[in-house]
C-alpha cells in the first residue's frame, strides 16, 4: 500500500484533502448545504483523478461539480430542471471520450446515480440513492489504485448512513401531519 501512496506522491497529497471532504459532505443536514460540500469534493476528486491518470474520473467530478450547481435552484426555480436534465447526456460523452474500461463504467455509473439523487428534493431518499452510488465510486477507486478515495467512500458511507438514521429519528419525534 505505501508503495501505491508513493508512486503518485502529487495525486495522494490532493488526496488527504479528498478524505476530509469526502468524509464530512454526509453532514450537511440541508439538501443546500448537500450539494455546496459535494461541488467542493467534485474540485479535489478532479484534480486527484487527473493526477493519477485515471481521466474518466477526473471528467466524472468535473461535470459533477456542474451538475451540483446546477442543482442548487432546482427547488425553487423550475426552470432549471431542463438546465440540470441536459447535463444528464454529457456522462456518457465523457465516458465515451476518456474511455478507460472497467473504471470509466463504475465512475461513470456512481455519476448518473448522483446525478439521479441531486434531482430529488427529499433529502432522506436523495441520501439512500447516494449510498448506492458511492459503492459505483468505491469500485471505480479500487479499479484506479486510489487510496484516498477509498478511505473518502468509507467515511461517507459511514456518515452518510449517520445521517440517515438522524434524520429517521428526527422524523419519527416530529408530530404527525394532517
Amino acid at each position: 500500500m505505501l508503495d501505491i501512496l508513493l508512486a503518485n506522491p502529487a495525486a495522494n497529497l490532493v488526496g488527504v484533502v479528498c478524505v476530509a471532504l469526502g468524509a464530512t459532505w454526509p453532514l450537511y443536514k440541508t439538501r443546500r448545504g448537500l450539494l455546496w460540500a459535494q461541488a467542493a469534493v467534485h474540485v479535489a476528486f478532479s484534480t486527484h483523478f487527473f493526477l493519477l491518470g485515471a481521466f474518466t474520473g477526473s471528467i466524472m467530478n468535473a461535470l459533477g461539480l456542474g451538475q451540483a450547481l446546477a442543482a442548487l435552484p432546482l427547488g425553487k426555480r423550475p426552470g432549471f430542471k431542463i438546465i440540470y436534465l441536459l447535463t444528464l447526456p454529457l456522462i456518457a460523452i465523457g465516458a465515451y471520450l476518456t474511455w478507460q474500461g472497467l473504471p470509466s463504467v463504475f465512475s461513470s455509473l456512481a455519476l448518473a446515480l448522483f446525478s439521479i439523487a441531486r434531482y430529488l428534493s427529499n433529502t432522506l431518499v436523495m441520501r439512500a440513492l447516494m449510498l448506492v452510488a458511492i459503492l459505483s465510486w468505491t469500485t471505480h477507486d479500487m479499479l484506479v489504485l486510489s487510496i484516498p478515495g477509498l478511505a473518502a467512500d468509507a467515511l461517507s458511507f459511514a456518515t452518510s448512513l449517520w445521517m440517515i438514521r438522524t434524520e429517521l429519528r428526527m422524523n419519527k419525534l416530529e408530530p404527525a401531519k394532517a
